[in-house]
């Protein structure tokens, strides 16, 4: 981890816990969401530093307490405090980190009486503190949790904050965390646990920590754009997933729509997740690492423009056919033959498994167009055996042999649905110890025929 050789850091760090999309049925009450909002504070020695006013402790305890004063009244609001580094036993102590004030509504005065109470003294083990976070939050099912981490200086006890944060950010405790640094540019050491803000004075620290507090208050609205070929987002009626991008959990997930207007219906995500977005277009489109915006409305657009691909089954048989994205051996989807499906324009090789099977490559798909592809009507075969045989049935293409299959003599006949054209089948009795009793037999296969073929 990179460390500062000089300089100050007021630090500013939000995280609270994935919480699930309210599902509210008929009749159903949702519970509101708790914020929670934990306060770690520095009160470790170099807090006692003179600072423009005053020291940085008594200056960073004026501003929160303004902040707090500020929160009086908030609805469904919840604040603790846990302090650290406020020993002076010699020799650091590196867990010296303590919750002084649990969770609580309207303790505001009990923050400010414990932090006026104390003077600052010990070392400082931010990562120590909060990795001791995780157990303040008791469960609860409707809470974000949110911790404002506010020192002054990087880790003194060989831990290591930036991995820690992303370790609880994996766990969906810490979500896009906030950080305000004071003294000089400290983005490129800080910017690996969260979000940076600078702030060289008292006034610049109060606004920055306002924006954080009102940015963790705040909701926000958004929209998922779905772009047609004209860049119109016309595009609708798929599934479209919101994933929390540090946890991988799904937080939210929808059916596209478009409102009385046309356009895309509006959501409203909570604004400090970084999302990953999934829409389940075939094959699925994606954007990670999706902002948005606090008290804003964010517009989360993406290219879709998407084609029908239809098949023409001659003799109404249905048969599963794969579609794979031209160039790439993957399977995206098995459409049904009697089925009309939307794909996002472009190239496609697909494979109709029939007997035998039928390759079509490099099919285009084009936006706000159907593609149609023919099945031809096919013939039965019935393989009769009057004893049991080794052997493969093959068809003829462009002058080779293609398997198709291998003969299943376990039982008297064998009946096929074979697509027009002609056929080999290479077999001899399985009690024959010599190759010399291959035989073969060719034959025609025409569009609805049905013969009988003894073996």
């Amino acid at each position: 981890m990179n460390r500062l050789r000089s300089g100050t850091v007021l630090l500013a760090l939000f995280v609270f816990p994935v919480i699930g999309f309210p599902q509210g049925g008929s009749g159903e009450v949702v519970p509101k969401t708790m914020t929670r909002i934990l306060f770690v504070f520095d009160a470790s020695g170099s807090m006692a530093d003179p600072w423009q006013s005053d020291t940085k402790y008594r200056a960073a305890v004026k501003v929160l307490t303004g902040i707090l004063d500020s929160l009086r009244g908030q609805q469904n609001l919840e604040v603790g405090l846990r302090v650290y580094g406020p020993k002076r036993a010699p020799g650091p102590d590196c867990q010296d980190s303590y919750i002084m004030v649990p969770f609580g509504q309207n303790n505001f005065s009990d923050i400010s009486r414990v932090l006026n109470d104390l003077n600052p003294g010990g070392t400082t083990p931010i990562a120590y503190s909060l990795e001791r976070t995780v157990s303040d939050f008791t469960p609860c099912d409707h809470c974000r949790n949110v911790v404002i981490l506010i020192t002054d200086g990087l880790e003194a006890c060989g831990g290591d904050p930036c991995e820690v944060s992303r370790s609880l950010q994996r766990q969906g405790i810490f979500l896009r965390p906030f950080i305000v640094g004071i003294g000089k540019e400290l983005g490129t050491h800080f910017r690996c646990m969260g979000n940076y803000f600078d702030a060289a004075s008292e006034r610049d620290y109060r606004r920055a920590l306002q924006t954080i507090v009102a940015t963790t208050l705040k909701g926000a609205t958004a929209q998922v754009s779905l772009l047609d070929q004209h860049g119109n987002p016309t595009q609708t009626n798929v599934q479209v997933t919101l994933y929390d991008h540090a946890t991988g959990r799904a937080k939210y997930s929808f059916i596209h729509t478009l409102n009385e207007s046309g356009l895309p219906d509006t959501l409203k995500p909570d604004p400090l997740v970084t999302y990953d977005v999934v829409v389940q277009t075939i094959p699925p489109l994606n954007k990670e690492e999706v902002w948005i915006e606090p008290g804003q409305h964010t517009t989360i657009t993406l290219n879709a423009p998407q084609g029908y691909l239809s098949f023409l089954s001659e003799d109404g048989r249905v048969v599963p056919c794969i579609i794979r994205r031209t160039g790439s051996g993957e399977a995206i989807h098995v459409q049904p033959s009697d089925r009309v499906e939307k794909y996002l324009a472009g190239n496609y090789d697909i494979t109709v498994l029939a007997i035998p099977r039928m390759n079509f490559n490099t099919v285009e798909i084009k936006a706000d167009q159907g593609t149609r592809l023919r099945i031809p009507a096919c013939g039965t075969a019935t393989l009769k055996y009057s004893v049991p045989v080794a052997g493969s049935l093959y068809f003829m293409q462009a002058g080779d042999l293609l398997w198709v299959g291998h003969l299943r003599s376990d039982q008297p006949q064998e009946e096929l649905q074979l697509q027009p054209g002609t056929y080999w089948i290479i077999y001899r009795e399985q009690s024959s110890k010599r190759q010399a009793d291959t035989k073969q037999k060719e034959f025609r296969m025409e569009p609805g025929q049905e013969i009988e073929i003894p073996l």
